[in-house]
């Protein structure tokens, strides 16, 4: 499609393009109405039911043979599963007779070999020999080995009468020695006495010798307490005399009576003893409360001064207040005026694209023909 427009913009290849498309589809729509095996309308009704019980009889017979396929598979299931429970009885009959046979036949006893695995095989065993004349031992059979014992029985005979007759003769020593131990156990208790005797002499002596030095302690105590007394009266007496001297000496002080050179510093003429220092003289505290009033001055001035600064500093801050609104508004005159400029030059555009897009319109008007006309009835809507 080929538009004859002198100016040809984005729109109008937009319509161009739907328009396009639209024959394109038109095209398509034609072959499917003119196709009959695709087109959904003039259909033979006859075939179709004919169609339709044939695919009904084919899925009546698929079903059909379905179940009989599955009837066939349960059957065959079941068979395997009589066969499998069949295998498995005979299985363990067969298992079972094979064990009956080994427990019956074939047990460890019953084996050429079982003499030399036998574990009782020492139990079970005989003696090499039982006496010299063996009749089991044979021409070549040694009759003496060292370590044989055939008089066991006699020996273990003689050695319980032997340890009979050892039993009788620890008897008679145990008695011996009980005898033996009573004696001294009464020479010993004798001795015990004697020593008794002796030490109770002894501690009747001790007691007497202790005595005569108690009593030679409390007269030494009663001779010392009366010295102690003596020596409290003294030290009582020289205290009282020290703490007369002591109060008359502060009575007389310095401290006491208030001597103002007492507190002056020896290394400071400026400066005062703390614990020595009893006040300022009428001299001192005139010239402190001039100072005084000095300082109230000096404080007023100050005072005064930093209200001023204040002043001063609240009216810069005005100043600068004024100065930034006048600034502001200024700054705010100026956009105004962009933004009615930028109005301006936009509602100019606004015009200029109406009547740009009013001129394209004459343009693109075609009068009617009588082959606009003709081009319907033509196709298939």
């Amino acid at each position: 499609m080929t538009l004859k427009l002198s100016i040809c913009t984005t729109r109008d290849l937009d319509e161009a393009v739907k328009l396009q498309k639209r024959e394109q589809y038109e095209e398509e729509r034609k072959k499917r109405i003119f196709n009959a095996k695709q087109r959904l309308f003039g259909l033979d009704l006859d075939t179709l039911e004919r169609q339709i019980l044939e695919k009904k009889k084919q899925k009546s017979v698929q079903i059909e043979c379905d179940k009989r396929y599955e009837e066939q598979e349960q059957l065959q299931k079941r068979l395997i599963t009589a066969k499998e429970k069949e295998l498995e009885k005979e299985k363990r009959i067969a298992d079972s007779n094979l064990n009956y046979y080994r427990c019956r036949f074939q047990r460890k006893e019953q084996r050429r070999e079982f003499d030399l695995n036998d574990p009782d095989y020492l139990k079970k065993a005989k003696p090499m020999r039982v006496a010299d004349d063996d009749i089991t031992l044979g021409i070549s059979s040694a009759q003496v080995f060292s370590g044989e014992d055939l008089y066991n029985t006699d020996r273990k005979q003689r050695q319980r009468e032997q340890q009979r007759a050892w039993l009788d003769q620890q008897v008679e020593e145990r008695k011996q020695a009980e005898e033996a131990r009573r004696a001294a156990d009464n020479l010993i208790m004798d001795n015990i006495n004697c020593r008794d005797k002796h030490l109770e002499e002894m501690a009747k002596s001790q007691h007497l010798m202790r005595n005569q030095i108690i009593q030679k302690i409390r007269q030494y105590n009663v001779n010392l307490a009366k010295q102690k007394n003596m020596d409290r009266e003294r030290v009582k007496r020289e205290t009282s005399e020290d703490d007369m001297a002591e109060i008359y000496n502060m009575l007389s002080s310095d401290m006491l009576t208030e001597n103002p050179d007492v507190a002056q510093s020896r290394t400071d003429p400026n400066k005062k003893i703390a614990y020595m220092y009893r006040g300022m003289s009428p001299e001192e505290l005139k010239t402190f409360r001039q100072g005084q009033e000095q300082q109230l001055a000096d404080t007023k001035h100050r005072k005064t001064e930093s209200l001023l600064m204040d002043k001063q500093w609240e009216q810069y801050a005005v100043n600068m207040d004024r100065t930034l609104m006048l600034k502001q508004i200024e700054v705010d005159r100026r956009r105004q005026a962009q933004f009615d400029e930028l109005t301006r030059a936009n509602a100019q555009l606004a015009v200029d694209q109406d009547k740009q897009r009013k001129e394209a319109l004459i343009q693109l008007t075609n009068t009617v023909s009588d082959d606009f006309y003709d081009q319907f009835n033509k196709n298939s809507r």
